[in-house]
Order: structure tokens, then C-alpha cells, then sequence
């Protein structure tokens, strides 16, 4: 668990859903909380699948308590109004009284200032646990600073041995905001390229648990996403007893890669005079 600035804790772990096709999502969802233990569910407006993966978790029956929802605000939805609008609206789609995070998804839906004191009144009214944003750079972050608002909890990002985005992580530790990232795998898009290839060899582990076990070590919540049964329990087995060494995480540190498996990281260089 990570504990978000206010108190409440998030999973390390969880589902991603982005891409997942209707009809397949669902039993996803089923599988991951039912046969593997995941407790995460990760999903946005945007995803169009949040009605499915409601009724999936009610079909469960279980506790409110025992999982942790997701999702994330549409960017044709930015405004105080809309905001909070679209969040009542992704509840009633979730059968929720309540999300455990909400996320501004991405910066280029512009008034970010506005839709940010939007979600804060999200928060307040008890729609969400707790508010963050996704896509956004270090000089978006400053922005919502200098605005005079609190910073958010939460910064979801493209994130993985590739893409080690220190400088923005840095960022985050120093003023409190907990890192998540997606595509932790870059979409496979390296697989059997780079070193990790060489140490998932080396200690008999598939190359996108090495990817996971990177990101859980680091510290980072991380969402890969998968519909089928075998990769949710593989992916699942890479929160299991064994870890990366030390000299394995210094190589991958090394690796100098900057590569980009999503067009959405992008949105963190836009000029913060532009979508503010």
C-alpha cells in the first residue's frame, strides 16, 4: 500500500483497463479480484467501460471496502461544474456511492485551474476518497502551486523501465504526491530488445514481471492491463516473494532509454499558459 497525503492508502497493484474490449472487460475484472487477489481497478470515462466493470463488481457481492476504484474525468468535461457533474455521472455508470480516486485525465482539456478546484469539491462532498491528475508535467503541477491550490494527491503517468521520467518523480517527492503509473510494460513494444530481456532471463521471469517488479521496487503504483486470464495471474505473480537485486536495478537505472509507448505523455510538455 502507498498512503496518499490525506491518509487514505492505495493499492500498489491493480488492473488496467484501457483498451480492453466490451464484453471482455468484465470477466477481467471478475478474474483479477476473484481468482488473483488484485484489489485495484483502474478505468476512465474515456475507456467506456465503466458501466461494465460496475456491474461486473456487483455482480461479485462483495464488500465495499475490499476494492479500490479508479476513473478518471473526461477532458471535454473540464470546468467546476462539469467536473463534478461527470463525477456523479461515472458513479452512477460504476453502481458506486463513491470512487476511492478520481483523476483530471488529461491537462489538454484546458481550464485546468477551474476543473481542479472542481475536483477538490468532488473530494469534499464524499464522491471521491481522494483527487489527482494524470498527464501532467512538472510545470502543470507548479501551476496549480502558484494558483494558490493544493497540489494533487496523485499524478498518474506513462511509466516504466523505459521511460523512468526521474525528474518529474522527483518532483513528486518532494511536495507529497504519489506516483502511479500506466503502460508499465510500454506496451511490450521493447520486449526481447534491451536488458531486461537478459535479466528475466537470468532469474527465470517473463520480461513484463521484470517490468513490474521494477516499478513496485521503485515505489510506484503500476496498472498493467490485460484481459486474458493467464497474463491478470502472471502479471499478478510478480508481487510474489522474490524481488530484483540490487545490481539488477542499478542496470536497469542505467538503461538511458526515453522511450514512449503512449501519444497521451506528450500533453506533460504542453505550455502551461495553454491549458490552464
Amino acid at each position: 500500500m502507498v498512503t496518499l497525503r490525506d491518509g487514505h492508502a492505495i493499492p500498489t497493484f491493480g488492473l488496467g483497463t484501457y483498451l480492453s474490449e466490451k464484453g471482455e472487460v468484465g470477466a477481467a475484472v471478475k478474474t483479477a479480484i476473484t481468482d488473483e487477489g488484485y484489489i485495484l481497478i483502474d478505468t476512465a470515462r474515456m475507456y467506456d467501460n465503466e458501466a461494465e466493470i460496475g456491474t461486473a463488481i456487483a455482480e461479485l457481492g462483495i464488500p465495499r471496502e475490499k476494492f479500490f476504484v479508479v476513473t478518471k474525468l473526461l477532458p471535454d468535461h473540464h470546468g467546476f461544474d462539469a467536473t463534478v457533474a461527470a463525477a456523479k455521472d461515472s458513479l452512477e455508470k460504476l453502481k458506486l456511492d463513491y470512487v476511492d480516486l478520481f483523476l483530471i485525465h488529461n491537462p489538454k482539456g484546458k481550464n485546468c485551474i477551474d476543473t481542479w478546484k472542481g475536483m477538490l469539491e468532488v473530494k469534499k462532498q464524499g464522491l471521491s476518497k481522494a483527487v489527482g491528475v494524470s498527464n501532467m508535467g512538472v510545470n502543470h503541477l507548479k501551476g496549480l502551486v502558484a494558483a494558490g491550490l493544493e497540489v494533487p494527491e496523485l499524478n498518474q503517468v506513462e511509466l516504466h523501465p523505459w521511460l523512468p521520467q526521474t525528474e518529474l518523480v522527483a518532483y513528486h517527492k518532494a511536495n507529497g504526491i504519489a506516483t502511479m503509473g500506466y503502460c508499465p510494460l510500454a506496451r511490450c513494444k521493447r520486449f526481447g530488445e534491451t536488458l531486461i530481456k537478459d535479466v528475466a532471463a537470468k532469474i527465470g521471469k517473463s520480461e513484463a514481471q521484470v517490468a513490474i517488479r521494477w516499478s513496485l521496487q521503485m515505489g510506484y503504483i503500476t496498472i498493467p492491463k490485460s484481459v486474458s486470464a493467464g497474463r491478470i495471474k502472471q502479471n499478478g505473480d510478480a508481487c510474489g516473494e522474490w524481488s530484483l537485486s540490487d545490481e539488477h536495478m542499478a542496470a536497469i537505472a542505467g538503461m538511458g532509454e526515453n522511450f514512449k509507448a503512449s501519444g497521451s505523455v506528450l500533453d506533460q510538455d504542453l505550455p502551461w499558459a495553454d491549458v490552464q
